[in-house]
């Protein structure tokens, strides 16, 4: 059986071109992937990965004798490669958010496997103490985007985006980031699992255990949006008891 047998699977069950697979495998190889496995949590055409969306297929892969993700740009994507998606995840790693991102091509990318549990769930499990620390983790790493220009554009579904693992807060998927945005990651989780009506947001409120003044909050998130400066972030943080 071929190492990558579950890639050709997927593809034979899909009707991929030959020519589109040929190019897949022969950047893995160039990538020194020696394996693409049958494991994870999502099941598609009879396999197992880490994930699938509109663009990509995302596989557990063995690289030397390690164990990474391997995102692969499907054919039918409507993003011609996955080189912009490399360069942001290459860029936010500079200020210590994503996984860390290994090597990549036009159309494999293969960075940090994450073994978690997205934020929703980890919400409704989570006691209080350990909801605060990952919250704080999370606005960090957020303002660390918003401090570079770097906009992850889908934190207003974090469900989708946000991983928790080992007590940290791991932001994923930099498919649809861009620069110079006026999009703010700060104001976007905010909104997402704070500010929000809905059972997630109501855990979160008491997880931090203030009377929020929603009227000082929100305006004061407005004009950080606008300023991106420490002293708003800051005072955020002092809104929310998170300092």
């Amino acid at each position: 059986m071929s190492d990558y047998e579950v890639f050709i699977g997927i593809c034979e069950r899909i009707n991929c071109p030959r020519s589109y697979v040929n190019l897949v495998l022969s950047e893995l190889s160039n990538l020194g992937v020696a394996e693409v496995l049958n494991d994870g949590d999502t099941e598609f055409m009879g396999f197992r990965l880490l994930g699938k969306g509109q663009n990509s297929l995302v596989f557990k892969c063995r690289v030397d004798n390690g164990y990474y993700a391997c995102k692969i740009r499907r054919f039918d994507s409507s993003r011609p490669d996955l080189v912009g998606e490399g360069n942001y995840l290459r860029l936010a790693n500079s200020v210590g958010v994503g996984p860390r991102l290994i090597s990549y091509t036009s159309d494999v990318l293969i960075m940090e496997l994450v073994s978690g549990i997205p934020i929703q769930r980890y919400v409704v499990t989570a006691n209080p103490t350990e909801l605060r620390v990952v919250l704080r983790d999370l606005l960090w790493q957020c303002r660390k985007l918003d401090s570079i220009g770097l906009a992850h554009n889908e934190l207003s579904r974090p469900q989708d985006h946000v991983i928790i693992s080992g007590g940290r807060a791991f932001i994923i998927d930099f498919e649809s980031a861009s620069l110079n945005s006026r999009v703010s990651n700060v104001a976007q989780i905010l909104n997402a699992l704070v500010m929000g009506r809905g059972s997630i947001q109501d855990r979160v409120r008491a997880a931090l255990g203030v009377s929020i003044d929603f009227y000082g909050l929100r305006n004061v998130i407005r004009r950080y949006k606008v300023t991106r400066s420490d002293d708003d972030f800051m005072q955020i943080l002092r809104l929310l008891r998170l300092e």
